[in-house]
């Protein structure tokens, strides 16, 4: 069987992460698309990241470009673009994974600092990075873009007020595009995770004080979640594979949610006692 994403060009921005011994969401669907026959440029803000995940496409047989990029800064989210092209001679998918959390806090705490911080990287970020890549789809006859969202983006409440209502934004930045650019052969997509075993979701859940350790996020995870389990990177990589891909063809403006079924709860659910 022909690998899915044979002969496409990818940019994966946010597809570094740093040392862990979970795999994160940017590097998974990095290599899950190198994996199907795409090339990559693989785009961090830190270059040995960014190298650390090439190296692993390299060391499959795949094909990867380094890029450094911070998304805050409007010029550098042109520029990624721009040498990402130059690199690969189009650009067939993108896939915005760049989100922060770190200085989020309630609506009444947050340091108006911190919102702008969150809202120039995890939506503005994307917006222009989206912004660079839409002329050059238009000139080759298409592409896919996929927005990294977050299940929190449809609900309510808790400590990561920002970030929630940032990825609100992506959400509809999302819409807008799909059908905006609908006619030039663009699609355009978020996936919606909720509960992935990651760096960057371990380490957010506690510092939300959601829990106090990661063990705590598994075993809270287990009585929360429907499947009775936390999903994983890899999860997350499938389904942007999938929205990236040919199979995807008449699927757009679609929020898809990797959540173990999260959103389809009405009310309070915890997992019944074995």
């Amino acid at each position: 069987m022909a690998a899915r994403m044979e002969g496409k060009k990818a940019v994966v921005v946010g597809a570094g992460q740093p040392r862990h011994h979970l795999l994160g969401n940017g590097r998974a669907i990095a290599t899950t698309l190198a994996r199907e026959g795409a090339e990559v440029c693989a785009v961090d803000r830190d270059k040995d990241r960014a190298e650390e995940t090439a190296a692993l496409i390299a060391a499959e047989g795949g094909v990867a470009h380094v890029m450094t990029a911070d998304v805050s800064d409007p010029a550098d989210c042109a520029r990624l673009v721009e040498e990402s092209h130059a690199a690969m001679g189009r650009i067939d998918v993108l896939v915005n994974n760049v989100g922060v959390s770190y200085c989020d806090a309630g609506p009444l705490d947050l340091d108006p600092a911190g919102w702008q911080e969150i809202m120039d990287i995890n939506l503005r970020g994307m917006w222009l990075t989206s912004k660079a890549v839409v002329p050059l789809m238009k000139e080759q006859g298409g592409g896919a873009i996929t927005n990294i969202s977050t299940v929190g983006s449809r609900t309510g409440g808790g400590t990561l007020f920002a970030y929630a209502i940032s990825k609100s934004g992506v959400n509809a930045m999302t819409h807008f595009f799909a059908v905006e650019y609908a006619s030039l052969g663009i699609r355009c997509n978020a996936v919606l995770p909720a509960w992935i075993a990651t760096p960057h979701s371990m380490e957010g859940l506690v510092h939300a004080g959601v829990v106090a350790s990661e063990e705590q996020v598994i075993e809270h995870a287990t009585r929360r979640v429907p499947l009775g389990r936390m999903g994983t990177a890899g999860d997350v990589a499938n389904a942007v594979l999938f929205l990236s891909s040919d199979e995807s063809s008449f699927i757009t403006g679609l929020e898809v949610p990797v959540d173990g079924g999260m959103l389809a709860i009405i009310g309070r659910y915890e997992r019944p006692e074995a």
